[in-house]
Order: C-alpha cells, then sequence, then structure tokens
C-alpha cells in the first residue's frame, strides 16, 4: 500500500524547504554536467549539441505522497484522505490473513495496470512511493525521479554541511543524470524517445570508452558473493552513472564553494570539505551493500554500486587524500565515459 504509506510518511516526517533546496542542488549540477560535456575529447560537437539539450530538458520530479494523484498539490489533506481512500476502497484486507492480504494486493495491483491499456500515458504517474529510499531516471520520459524517503540524512539534510550533501543527494543527482547517457539511456532523446541522435564518431567513441570500464569492472570481486568477478557488461549502465555522478557533484560542489566561501570546519574531524565529499559518498553507497549473500551472488551479476572504481578512475579523490601514483586507488590507468 505505497501511497498510503508513502502519505504518512510525508505527513510526519517531511520539510518542505527539502524539495526547494534540493531543486536547487538539480540545477546546479545539470549545469557541471553541460561544463564537463566540454572536456570531452572523443565527443564531437554535434552530438555534444544534443546530450546538452536533453540534460536541460531533463524534467526534475519530486514525489511528495500524494497518493495517485501527483498534480494536486494545492489540495487539502482532507480531500486527499478522500482520494486515497477511494483508491483502497475495494480491497478486502484481514487482520487474521496474511498471505490473502498479498493475493488481494497482487490482484489489485495487476487490475490497475491493466486498466491503462490503450490509455493515454499520464506522465504525472508515480511508478513507486514516496517513503522509498531511491531514486530513478526514466528513458522514455527523460526524467529524474526523487521520492521524499530518500531526502534524508545521509543523502541530505539542512542542517549538515554541503560538503556531506553534495557527496550524498548531489551524487544520486549526477548518477541519475548520468544514466540518461549510459549504454540504455543513451538510445533515448530529450522527449523520451527511442531515437539515435549520436554521430557515428561519438558512437563508436563512447564504445570504446566504456569498453575500458567494462575490463576494469570485471576485475573487481565480492566476497560476500563467493568470490566471484563483477559482470563488467551487465553492470556497465550503473558503473557509468557512478562515476559520471560522482565527478559532475564534485565540480558542482566546487563551484558552490567559490560562490559562497569555504564552511567552518567539523569539530573533531581532522578531514577537510573536500575529503568529507568523498566520505559521504562513499557513506550513502552503503546503504545499497546490505545484503545477504544469496542477494549478493544474484547482485553482483546486474547491478554493481562500486565506490573504489569511482574513486580510482577520478583524480580529485588521489588529490584529496594524497595517493601515491601507481598505488591502488590512484592507478595508473583511469577509464572515464562522462
Amino acid at each position: 500500500m505505497e501511497n498510503a504509506v508513502g502519505a504518512l510518511y510525508v505527513r510526519e516526517t517531511f520539510a518542505g524547504e527539502s524539495k526547494r533546496m534540493v531543486s536547487d542542488l538539480i540545477s546546479k549540477i545539470q549545469k557541471a554536467y553541460v561544463e564537463t560535456l566540454e572536456e570531452l575529447s572523443w565527443m564531437d560537437t554535434p552530438s555534444k549539441e544534443k546530450a546538452r539539450e536533453k540534460v536541460k530538458s531533463m524534467a526534475k520530479i519530486f514525489n511528495q505522497g500524494r497518493g495517485s494523484y501527483w498534480r494536486c498539490q494545492t489540495t487539502s489533506l482532507e480531500d486527499n484522505n478522500q482520494k486515497l481512500d477511494q483508491e483502497y476502497a475495494h480491497l478486502n484486507f484481514s487482520e487474521e490473513h496474511y498471505f490473502e492480504n498479498i493475493l488481494e494486493n497482487l490482484k489489485s495491483e495487476a487490475h490497475k495496470s491493466l486498466k491503462k491499456l490503450r490509455e493515454p500515458v499520464d506522465p504525472d504517474l508515480w511508478i513507486i512511493g514516496a517513503a522509498v529510499v531511491n531514486a530513478f531516471y526514466s528513458p522514455n520520459r527523460n526524467q529524474i525521479v526523487f521520492p521524499a524517503g530518500i531526502l534524508q540524512p545521509p543523502f541530505f539534510s539542512k542542517h549538515q554541511h554541503q560538503a556531506l550533501n553534495f557527496g550524498g543527494i548531489g551524487m544520486v543527482i549526477g548518477h541519475e543524470i548520468t544514466h540518461g547517457f549510459d549504454d540504455n539511456g543513451r538510445n533515448f532523446d530529450k522527449d523520451g524517445n527511442m531515437l539515435n541522435w549520436w554521430s557515428n564518431y561519438s558512437s563508436e567513441h563512447f564504445k570504446e570508452q566504456s569498453q575500458c570500464m567494462v575490463q576494469q569492472y570485471g576485475n573487481f570481486n565480492w566476497k560476500l558473493a563467493g568470490g566471484q568477478n563483477v559482470s563488467g557488461i551487465s553492470t556497465l549502465g550503473e558503473n557509468i552513472a557512478d562515476n559520471g555522478g560522482v565527478r559532475q557533484a564534485y565540480k558542482a560542489y566546487l563551484k558552490w564553494v567559490e560562490m559562497e566561501g569555504e564552511e567552518p570546519q567539523l569539530p573533531g574531524l581532522d578531514l577537510n570539505h573536500k575529503q568529507l565529499f568523498f566520505l559521504n559518498f562513499a557513506q550513502v553507497s552503503v546503504v545499497w551493500c546490505l545484503y545477504r549473500p544469496e542477494y549478493a551472488s544474484q547482485s553482483i551479476k546486474t547491478d554493481s554500486q562500486q565506490v573504489l572504481g569511482s574513486l580510482q578512475n577520478f583524480e580529485a579523490f588521489s588529490e584529496a587524500f594524497q595517493c601515491q601514483k601507481g598505488s591502488p586507488m590512484n592507478p595508473e590507468q583511469k577509464c572515464r565515459v562522462w
């Protein structure tokens, strides 16, 4: 009952100012992405221009837990409660029969899905509940989506340093933006149509740049998954997004410091703000690493969330922590797509 749970969550915990602040962060990171394009020698000018158009057209959507009625941002609490009641009115739950409740819910969701057949696509319809701690990119809508559940520490807080916010939710924003340009998302244009907007030159060079990451990540193994190696091909989209996301968030953070000045040091920590940025990047990545061994064995084939690879490829990390050239976290060969 995601919509009901989402409404309860938002009512109790979600601060409206969070949306405004994160919306501002998204704009800064979109701008950083556009600037990053200028650094790329493997992409030609026409393809860069199309990429700029796509990132500028990317819609940012916040799920604030108002049931399925996302357009009704000004409706009263009573109206939203009534709509939620209507949504669940046909469900017949029992306090004693858990399994039957699950079947009832599954039947209801299937019925809702079937009702959408031959109906116009509703771009405002939410595909996930507001209380979920996650974020999404939708290639056929060219949208980045942030449920209210992720707008909390360690990802984000209006009370924590911006170094932590940029390293946390900022990296997640960059990650989702970059999904629009990974091995799958790049096949869709700024309007969400499956359309090849790449020149042959840029397309071939994208594949070359990507191959470096396929090989790099294919050499990582995970003890929890029985020592299996990561599938460099299957996880390529996530790895491209991680590498691009941390780079864009860091660029946007440095720009913010230029404009606003250095923040005061955190007491009791022998870490500067650049180091705190990377520390929180690693910390939020751990949220997706809480697996049982059985799930780890499955996940390693499709959904790599690698802190090490992203930071090995990023010179700014080596500079922040003074990693010697040739050391594990500052290898001679680095991979970069975006």
